[in-house]
C-alpha cells in the first residue's frame, strides 16, 4: 500500500491528509496519481467505503476500464465546474442588481422622497381638518 512519502510526492497538499484514510495501491499512486485525485475529489463517490472500493478494484481493472473511469470522473468534475460557474454568474448578477437598487445614494433619495410625500400628505390633511372645523 501507499506510503506517506509517495502521497507527498504524487498528491496535492490539500488531499494528502485525506489520502491517509485509504489503502491506495502503490502502482495506482505512481502511474495514475491523477486518477487518485479524481476519486478523492469526486462528488458522486461520496462515501469512504465507495472510494476505497474503487482503490481496491484498481488492480483488477484493465487499461480500458481505467481510462473509462478517468473519463467519467473528469467529465463529472468539468460539469460540476460548469454548474458552479453558472451559479456564481447568476449570484453575481443578483448581487449587482441588488446593489444597483439599494445603492446608498439611490436608497437615501427614495427614502427622502417618501418622507417628503408623507409630510405633504400630513399638511394637506391638517388644512382639510382646519377647514372642516371652521365650517362647524
Amino acid at each position: 500500500m501507499v506510503t506517506q512519502e509517495s502521497i507527498e510526492k504524487h498528491l496535492p497538499e490539500r488531499l494528502r491528509k485525506v489520502a491517509l484514510d485509504y489503502n491506495i495501491p502503490d502502482d495506482m499512486m505512481k502511474n495514475n496519481s491523477d486518477l487518485v485525485v479524481l476519486v478523492l475529489e469526486s462528488k458522486s463517490i461520496n462515501e469512504s467505503k465507495e472510494k476505497q472500493s474503487w482503490f481496491d478494484l484498481y488492480s483488477l481493472m484493465n487499461q480500458e476500464q481505467i481510462d473509462k473511469l478517468r473519463d467519467i470522473l473528469t467529465r463529472e468534475k468539468e460539469k460540476l465546474a460548469e454548474i458552479e460557474a453558472k451559479y456564481q454568474a447568476k449570484q453575481d448578477e443578483i448581487k449587482r442588481k441588488y446593489e444597483e437598487t439599494y445603492a446608498s445614494g439611490a436608497y437615501q433619495a427614495k427614502q427622502d422622497e417618501i418622507k417628503q410625500s408623507e409630510l405633504s400628505s400630513r399638511q394637506q390633511e391638517e388644512v382639510e381638518a382646519d377647514a372642516l372645523l371652521n365650517q362647524i
